[in-house]
């Protein structure tokens, strides 16, 4: 057998030289397994993950205070296993045997003490070069055929790491033939660089240079695809071309989510922000019914165990199809039952509550067969975390990011194609007429040095000899030149920036400018670097370089354009005339679905009539909604309590008691580690601000009837001379009677500033504290029975302040208008946003085509109607309505 031996080759394909029995591309692996084969050497394969499991209970035997390792390990045992096992893998794969030489530092001592050990650890790769030149030397398989007549090196033998010459030099010992590789002197081929804007440019152009084949049925061609090709395999679809199907490495694919998510969630407290992602993933261990409830309850209330939950698994529990026994299971793993870091859960009871995992993901392989991948991953998991041992979510975080690693799946897979698909350069080692090298950029990734001089000299001296990470970047520099000299034609693409990062020139441009200058280069060190750059810009164009007289020129290639007329952007209307839509009848309201529909006519059809809403793992309330909330319910429960007990005013200590039972169930997002601050800044907050609401009703004789008071009224409107009734419901924050028995309202706010709501009085704007007074209201006329200056009252909950036109909270605001006419005003205004969506007319009202804040006040005032500022600023559909967006 004749085998072309080189460090890049581990993936080389056979390209278009006829392949022939007996003769193999081999790469460090692949010759590392041939050789293990035809000396009797082959075992099982040893995971990753396993062996750093092993090597961490090495670390562990061998821990002291007074351990080279002894700070790290005790911060994050997993990750220093890690690190170290790679320092020893690296020792190793090198050549060397475990013995700390003269002069070692305290690491390799270090190193030495854990490669003595005699606890296990599985052989990997990093094991098998020196294992291979000891049994190469022995007499028991002196007359064991290899099978190998010839080794051809693909680079000089001087070029590999010190332990593969002496691997190269057992097999000469055995009789094998060793070929050095022919100089390498001539020009490489006809080199040009596209340096696009986008990775969407750069496609265009590179699917279209691969469209131009002069003869595609004849040319030998490769594609070099450094970089995934999903934008490429769009552009060469669009030509009838094949997909070369390479994908981009992350770790953030649907799948690789699921294990990380549910060993986040069964750890209190809940993260609901990631529960919601959790329960909405595409492929959810969670029934899609009972993620649902669940996600429902999420939105209403941040937290679990509060009063939206415990209602979520009641209808969890009465859904035929679900029943009680998956409400009390999920509602034990991600509430009542969560586990607490304080090292004191074992490895057996995390996988105790990863069995429920897998089970569910048992039942759905038949109809996702790509989850049994996961499965794989979770039963590696817990064999490793399996025991009496505590562990911490720290190690279990840093032992699912080495089970699970970045996956690399393409979006499609690759088609059979004319050309020959490569990952890099480096694996060419036939003619080609033409090279396309997609995403020819630099990663940025400097090679590490975890070694120093000394370490290096004591190393070399016991014949560990580790290779310099600058020579090995040098060499892979020099293959991919040589790899140019097989081409007649090269083309290098990248893209000048990359999700919004700039991209850098990958190095091998100087070496093919350099390679294409007389050889020696005449001149200074910056004469000679300059004439290099200079080399590359003759040789690098861009996409507005490419076109002439209606000709598209790249590379050799030619393909006629013809200049597309620009359409011109067709901006969405700011007024939809759809016609009359009978349908568009409003049957229910609330406050926001009011002022929506006054504000935004769009946004309320687009909810309310388009069902069209974010994501339920998207509405989970975060920041003020979530505060905000969580503070009524404080002052809702803590009224009641108050209430039984016949006083007015809480303690201090009540209230930090009540945040203390409410915070799980409301804001259960304060108690997640980093949060402690913002939490502990909050109490002084809310505390005093509660206690001051109370207290300030009770001095000016102000006596709470209830919180939350539930109103549901129908509300008569006149639309186009015709009169209908809409229901409108909600609750009353705090409903309150003053010391004459007259109802006084108050609206609890959580805001940044007081300064919109104060302006919402002083405007005569303050539509919901009209609502709420016009819900209370019982005479035969609509407000018929409100006082004409009944008090409009905002308790501004963040500044403990009030917002009011009654003088018994500190000084009244003046207000144009009166609660009643507010509620004239607003009624007018809903009668013309109904009549205009029933009629087909329906406005993005943020839209300036339709004029501005101020113009549109105007308009409104005048028709005596109530203005509602659009919500555009917390707008979904800003998109839809062409706010924002590029429509070019």
């Amino acid at each position: 057998m004749n085998v072309l031996f080189g460090l890049y080759l581990d993936r080389a394909p056979w390209t278009y030289r006829d392949s022939a029995l007996g003769q193999v591309r081999l790469g460090p692996l692949g010759l590392t397994q041939l050789l293990q084969t035809r000396l009797g050497l082959t075992g099982p394969d040893a995971r990753h993950s396993t062996r750093i499991r092993q090597f961490m209970a090495r670390l562990a035997e061998q821990d002291a205070p007074d351990a080279w390792f002894h700070g790290s390990y005790s911060v994050d045992p997993w990750s220093t296993a890690m690190d170290l096992l790679n320092l020893r893998d690296e020792l190793v794969v090198n050549g060397w045997a475990g013995i700390a030489p003269d002069g070692s530092t305290a690491k390799l001592k270090a190193l030495a003490s854990l490669e003595q050990s005699r606890l296990p650890l599985d052989r990997a790769f990093a094991d098998y070069p020196l294992e291979l030149v000891q049994e190469l030397g022995r007499d028991a398989t002196a007359h064991w055929p290899l099978g190998i007549s010839r080794l051809e090196l693909q680079h000089p033998r001087a070029s590999f790491p010190a332990i593969w010459q002496r691997l190269i030099g057992a097999l000469e010992r055995r009789g094998v033939g060793v070929m050095e590789p022919a100089p390498q002197e001539g020009p490489v081929g006809e080199v040009t660089v596209l340096v696009a804007k986008t990775e969407w440019e750069a496609a265009e152009h590179a699917a279209r240079w691969l469209a131009s084949a002069g003869h595609p049925g004849t040319d030998r061609a490769a594609v070099v695809a450094s970089a995934g090709t999903a934008l490429l395999d769009q552009e060469l679809q669009r030509r009838g071309l094949p997909r070369i199907g390479v994908g981009s490495r992350s770790r953030w694919r649907a799948l690789d989510q699921i294990i990380p998510l549910f060993f986040n969630v069964i750890w209190g407290p809940v993260d609901v922000q990631l529960l919601g992602e959790f329960l909405n993933l595409p492929v959810s261990p969670v029934r899609r019914g009972a993620a649902r409830h669940l996600l429902r309850a999420l939105s209403a209330q941040p937290g679990t165990g509060g009063e939206e939950w415990l209602r979520a698994l009641a209808n969890i529990s009465s859904d035929e199809t679900l029943g009680p026994g998956v409400a009390a299971e999920l509602n034990l793993l991600l509430s009542t039952g969560l586990l607490t870091d304080d090292g004191t859960v074992s490895g057996s009871t995390v996988v105790e509550r990863a069995q429920w995992l897998r089970t569910q993901l048992s039942r759905r392989v038949q109809l996702h067969p790509q989850v049994e991948s996961v499965l794989s991953q979770l039963n590696e998991f817990t064999a490793l975390i399996d025991g009496p041992e505590p562990v911490t979510r720290q190690t279990i975080t840093r032992i699912l990011e080495s089970v699970i690693p970045a996956g690399a799946g393409p979006l499609a897979s690759g088609d059979a194609a004319p050309w020959v698909t490569l990952r890099s350069p480096g694996e060419l080692c036939d003619d080609v007429d033409t090279l396309l090298w997609w995403g020819c950029q630099d990663d940025g990734q400097a090679p590490p040095r975890y070694w120093d001089d000394a370490e290096r000299q004591a190393l070399a001296a016991v014949g560990v000899e580790l290779p310099d990470p600058a020579a090995l970047a040098e060499l892979e520099l020099s293959v991919a030149v040589n790899a140019a000299r097989h081409c007649r034609q090269l083309l290098l693409v990248r893209a000048a920036e990359i999700s919004g990062e700039p991209t850098k020139s990958h190095p091998v441009l100087s070496s093919l400018a350099f390679s294409a200058l007389p050889v020696p280069l005449p001149g200074t060190p910056e004469e000679k670097k300059k004439a290099v750059e200079h080399a590359i810009t003759a040789f690098t164009v861009t996409p507005a370089d490419l076109v002439h007289d209606g000709v598209w020129r790249l590379a050799g290639r030619t393909a006629a354009v013809t200049p597309v007329r620009p359409a011109p952007a067709r901006p969405l209307p700011a007024a939809h005339e759809l016609g009359p839509r009978p349908a568009f009848l409003p049957e229910r309201l609330s406050y926001s679905q009011l002022s929506t529909l006054i504000g935004c006519s769009l946004k309320w059809v687009l909810e309310k009539k388009g069902r069209l809403k974010v994501g339920d793992a998207q509405s989970v309330p975060t920041g003020n909604t979530m505060i905000g909330t969580l503070v009524h319910k404080v002052v809702e429960e803590l009224f009641g309590e108050l209430y039984a007990e016949n006083r007015a005013v809480p303690e201090p200590a009540e209230v930090h008691a009540k945040l203390d039972q409410l915070v799980p169930h409301y804001a259960s997002e304060l108690l997640l580690p980093g949060k402690g601050s913002k939490l502990a800044g909050l109490r002084p907050i809310i505390e005093n601000s509660v206690v001051t609401l109370f207290q300030t009703l009770q001095t000016q004789g102000v006596h709470i009837r209830a919180t939350e008071h539930e109103f549901n009224k129908p509300a008569s409107f006149n639309v186009n001379g015709a009169r209908i009734e809409v229901q409108v419901s909600g609750s009353i924050d705090v409903l309150a009677a003053d010391h004459r028995a007259d109802p006084v309202v108050i609206d609890l706010k959580w805001t940044n500033r007081s300064k919109y709501r104060r302006e919402e009085i002083t405007n005569g704007d303050a539509m919901q504290l009209a609502l709420y007074h016009w819900a209370l209201d019982d005479g035969p006329d609509p407000m018929s029975t409100v006082a004409e200056d009944a008090a409009m009252s905002y308790y501004l909950l963040k500044q403990g302040e009030f917002a009011s036109t009654s003088k018994l909270f500190g000084p009244a605001l003046a207000s144009p208008a009166s609660s009643r006419g507010t509620w004239q005003r607003s009624v007018r205004a809903a009668e013309f946003s109904i009549a205009e969506v029933v009629g087909g007319r329906v406005l993005a009202a943020g839209r300036q085509e339709l004029g501005s804040s101020d113009e549109q006040r105007e308009a409104a005032t005048a028709d005596g109607r109530l203005y509602q500022k659009p919500p555009c600023n917390f707008c979904d559909f800003s998109a839809l309505c062409g706010l924002k967006g590029d429509l070019s």
